[in-house]
């Protein structure tokens, strides 16, 4: 007798323990798949009101601390980093138009923005001309349409000139929208004596 109620105790316990594991498991899928699913956002959520195709914004017009038009809008961006692979965009000047389209749909114009990116450090590469970029990566050079956006606009990219020396760069292969300054540390220091805020990329 005792056996037989061992034996019932055992399939009991162990129909539950399987009824946990299984219902566990189903509990990590339906986790797994609320994170993994790329959410959606309604048509015209994002756009890129001023750097066509760059920079994607969302405006809200009832949100705090938003750009006005007639202050000095002075900024120098330094981007010294290269995120992500080099066959694509910098992120650090993704980040540059994302602000230049965040002022302009906050109804500052663009020909009131004085706005400088000084480029050095491992960014360096993204101010290449296309066929030096391209003999080194192995693609055309994502940074030069970007870059051809951002001066229409009115925005300076320059390039550190120690860091191009640095990278054993001949100035010669730098593309020639790019703005040869000193250094980034002097682009920095001398637009911020004239007012200028300093934004790291």
């Amino acid at each position: 007798m005792r056996s037989a109620v061992s034996y019932a105790l055992i399939a009991i316990l162990g129909g539950a323990v399987g009824a946990g594991v299984t219902q566990s498991g189903m509990l990590y899928q339906k986790v797994v798949n609320h994170f993994s699913a790329k959410p959606s956002d309604p048509e015209g959520f994002w756009s890129t009101p001023a750097v066509d195709g760059y920079g994607k914004i969302h405006y809200e017009s009832d949100a705090a601390f938003k750009p006005v038009a007639g202050l000095s809008n002075k900024i120098v961006f330094q981007i010294t980093r290269s995120d992500g692979a080099m066959t694509d965009v910098n992120l650090g000047l993704e980040r540059v138009a994302r602000v230049v389209n965040l002022y302009v749909a906050s109804g500052v114009p663009a020909d009131q923005l004085k706005f400088v990116v000084s480029v050095t450090g491992d960014a360096t590469p993204a101010m290449l001309d296309n066929a030096h970029f391209k003999q080194f990566y192995g693609v055309d050079n994502p940074n030069l349409k970007l870059i051809g956006e951002l001066d229409k606009l009115g925005v300076k990219v320059s390039v550190c000139d120690q860091s191009v020396a640095f990278h054993h760069y001949p100035n010669d292969w730098i593309d020639k929208s790019v703005v040869h300054a000193l250094s980034s540390p002097t682009t920095v220091s001398t637009l911020q004596n004239q007012g200028y805020a300093w934004l790291q990329m």
